[in-house]
């Protein structure tokens, strides 16, 4: 009798243990925030500043022939732009950090943010460019001696085609971009794309000196390796996208940049 007891007890315990064990098993896994950090570089490849215009040169080549909208008073107004064709760029390392977060917690692993920082120098390199010069001279007096004759309007409307050389200019660009990040979440291999946007800040010393905050576009797509459940190996190519208005007094530079990048870093996740 005591032996069935005994055993009667035992296999009672064994059934409580295997029911514990059960329920236990059957609760969600606990989430976990998926923080990163990661640090990268490679290789920065600008194309040509395109839809260039440099109008302050072109102010300063219009006084040389309609002098009389700079007396003072001023005889009359000159409105311009001087168009050039393209304004070839250097290649340059390219080194960046971020931070990001996935959406783990909320079930949306695939999902994330992050924050984006990188820095690459598209110096501007010498170049003879082609020149559009759009020129309209309208004096405020239009008989005004020596300007026109009796009776004319006295209004001059021109377009002047010619050639400029520009000088090497050492031009970097710091970049902070917040982006939006679609992965696949494998437990090696996980491929990703992003976009995003944020602050570019053009900075230029030479013949061509200034600098100015612009909006700028920041896209990506790449490939992480991961060694371990924390480390992973990525590549990406990046591309970036901005436009500089009157950039400097002296040629007064505006155009469209943009540049493919190519770069590989490492991430820890936490």
């Amino acid at each position: 009798m005591i032996s069935w007891f005994g055993w009667s007890r035992s296999v009672l315990a064994s059934t409580c243990l295997a029911a514990t064990w059960l329920f236990l098993s059957s609760l969600p896994e606990a989430a976990h925030a998926e923080w990163y950090i990661a640090g990268y570089g490679g290789m920065s490849s600008p194309g040509s500043l395109k839809n260039v215009k440099m109008d302050a040169l072109g102010l300063r080549t219009d006084t040389q022939f309609f002098s009389g909208a700079l007396n003072n008073p001023a005889s009359g107004t000159v409105v311009q732009s001087l168009r050039t064709s393209d304004l070839n760029l250097k290649n340059s390392p390219l080194f960046g950090s971020k931070v990001g977060y996935f959406f783990s917690d909320e079930h949306y692993s695939w999902l994330g943010v992050e924050l984006d920082a990188f820095t690459s120098q598209p110096s501007i390199k010498k170049t003879t460019v082609n020149t559009t010069h759009d020129i309209l001279y309208q004096p405020f007096n239009i008989q005004a001696p020596g300007l026109c004759s009796l009776g004319s309007t006295c209004q001059i409307q021109q377009t002047v085609q010619g050639t400029a050389t520009i000088p090497e200019s050492s031009m970097r660009l710091y970049a902070f971009a917040f982006n939006v990040v679609a992965r696949y979440p494998g437990t090696v291999f996980q491929p990703y794309v992003g976009v995003g946007a944020g602050a570019f800040y053009f900075t230029s010393s030479g013949a061509i000196a200034g600098h100015q905050v612009v909006p700028g576009l920041n896209a990506l797509a790449g490939i992480k390796i991961l060694a371990t459940e924390e480390w992973g190996f990525f590549l990406e190519g990046k591309f970036n996208r901005a436009t500089i208005t009157n950039f400097d007094r002296v040629y007064g530079l505006s155009g469209e940049y943009s540049a493919f990048n190519v770069v590989a870093g490492l991430a820890y996740h936490f």
